[in-house]
């Protein structure tokens, strides 16, 4: 049996404690995975108590979200809660109204909520509220039928396998009496008997109770079939985009607006390995776009590789410029070092590019994570400027400020730092030097970010400590800035 959320047992307590009527209305033959965190928990709730509901969700720091338009429907929201324990999170996908059918529109409504509402019992596994064996029976066999796709209703009627295994186990806990009894107060017609038999008499069955709702349609079949389509070209342009262009909305956002989050720290604290698997984390129900700062191999595009290529053929000549102006000061950087700085400047240019596009992001409820971010504080080392007293042309110098001017205008509103003390980052980097990694770690130290709040995390524990200790810090912040 897989063990549900501590905090799926505060949620239930809290909303039972102030009287709000709710349930989980559907899929209960999984309850067990919803209340692990392992998929949505679809909850109905009474449409009288969603102010007092919104505020106990706000009590457990929970943040509401946006779905997309090919996943929004009416009197719909989703919500999610933090478990502090685990580090995983509940998706609740809560009803205000019984909206069910066609995927992407959800054509029917079912006026059954307060009779739903009315007939419910206690789950013996998780204590959570579901309807009566029979209500929830009714529920999922006008759902078959609402939910089948046309072509499938018109050429090769189906029954999914793990809706055909609910289908049993509910039918295992009626009793023909009160289904019979239940299935009038709703207004349907229809001569039940148990057991439904195999998948033909199931999907007439289903095809029967449909027809006989279908006075309660959200919008007629035409139309729902046409807004479908349009839905559907939608979802598939921005795959495409996402695939082969660049970070474009997706997931569902932030209701209270998006953010933007930057990893930094020095070599060895782990900020590329943490970034990525909060992006990991995250994406599965939030647009998260993951955005490289450094200029590392391969992740830093065209600029950075055409340089590597050039370094190859030129040789090691040019890539003494810092240490030459270093050591002797007087000597005058070479033509052939100033020009190869320039792709200092193209890279720049590059990272400001993808700053932008995340700051649009971000300010239409997207979470943007940035792998390193660009500091004027210190120059020629830790993502600082490269291009300044000489090193490249008084052009380029100035382009650069101006640049570096710009991304601290653009975020981030969170800055995590990592840090890790040098003897630690040795070990996990032993092929840098030492001397480089302490002043790093120095440096990581001293920067300020006035205009973005700073949480430092102690990147010498281990990677599970300090993914779990991050993403409390972060969705610390994401549950204020959603209250505020």
């Amino acid at each position: 049996m897989t063990s549900p959320l501590p905090v799926t047992v505060q949620l239930r307590t809290a909303l039972q404690e102030a009287n709000v009527g709710f349930a989980l209305w559907k899929s209960n033959y999984h309850i067990d995975d919803a209340l692990a965190g392992k998929t949505d928990l679809d909850m109905l709730v009474d449409c009288h108590d969603e102010a007092e509901f919104e505020r106990i969700l706000c009590n457990l720091k929970a943040i509401r979200v946006l779905s997309q338009p090919w996943a929004r429907y009416p009197n719909v929201v989703d919500w999610l809660v933090f478990d502090g324990a685990t580090g995983n999170f509940l998706h609740l996908h809560v009803h205000f109204d019984m909206v069910t059918g066609l995927k992407r529109v959800k054509h029917l409504r079912l006026p059954w909520a307060d009779t739903v509402l009315a007939n419910l019992r206690i789950d013996e596994r998780s204590g959570w509220p579901i309807p009566m064996p029979e209500m929830e029976l009714l529920i999922l066999l006008v759902r078959i039928w609402a939910k089948m796709p046309p072509w499938r209703r018109l050429f090769a009627p189906k029954i999914p396998p793990h809706v055909k295994e609910e289908v049993r186990w509910l039918e295992s806990e009626v009793q023909t009496s009160r289904l019979a009894t239940l299935a009038k107060g709703l207004g349907l017609n229809a001569d039940i008997h148990l057991p439904l038999g195999g998948d033909a008499a199931l999907i007439a069955l289903a095809r029967q109770l449909y027809g006989q709702v279908k006075q309660h349609y959200r919008m007629n079949w035409p139309t729902a079939l046409i807004r479908a389509a349009m839905l559907n070209l939608w979802l598939a342009l921005t795959r495409l985009w996402l695939r082969h262009i660049g970070p474009i909305r997706y997931g569902k956002t932030l209701a209270g607006g998006g953010v933007m989050i930057a990893f930094i720290g020095s070599d060895g604290s782990g900020k590329s390995t943490v970034s990525q698997s909060f992006e990991r984390w995250l994406r599965r129900k939030l647009d998260v776009h993951l955005i490289y700062m450094g200029s590392g191999d391969g992740r830093a595009g065209w600029v950075n590789a055409a340089r590597r290529q050039l370094s190859k053929r030129i040789g090691k000549r040019i890539k003494r410029v810092v240490a030459t102006k270093e050591t002797s000061p007087a000597r005058p950087v070479s033509f052939v070092n100033k020009a190869y700085r320039l792709f200092d400047l193209l890279l720049l240019r590059r990272k400001l590019r993808l700053l932008r596009l995340g700051r649009r992001l971000a300010d239409s409820g997207s979470v943007i994570l940035l792998d390193r971010y660009p500091q004027s504080q210190f120059e020629a080392i830790s993502d600082g400027p490269r291009l300044q007293n000489g090193r490249c042309f008084a052009w380029a110098a100035e382009s650069e400020q101006k640049l570096f001017a710009e991304a601290a205008q653009l975020g981030p509103e969170l800055i995590i730092k990592l840090k890790v003390d040098p003897e630690t980052a040795i070990l996990r980097k032993p092929d840098h030097n030492l001397v480089t990694i302490r002043r790093k770690c120095a440096i990581i130290d001293t920067l300020q970010f006035p205009g973005s709040r700073v949480t430092v995390i102690d990147a010498g524990q281990s990677p599970e400590e300090v993914l779990r200790a991050t993403k409390r810090a972060i969705w610390a912040y994401l549950a204020k800035a959603e209250s505020s």
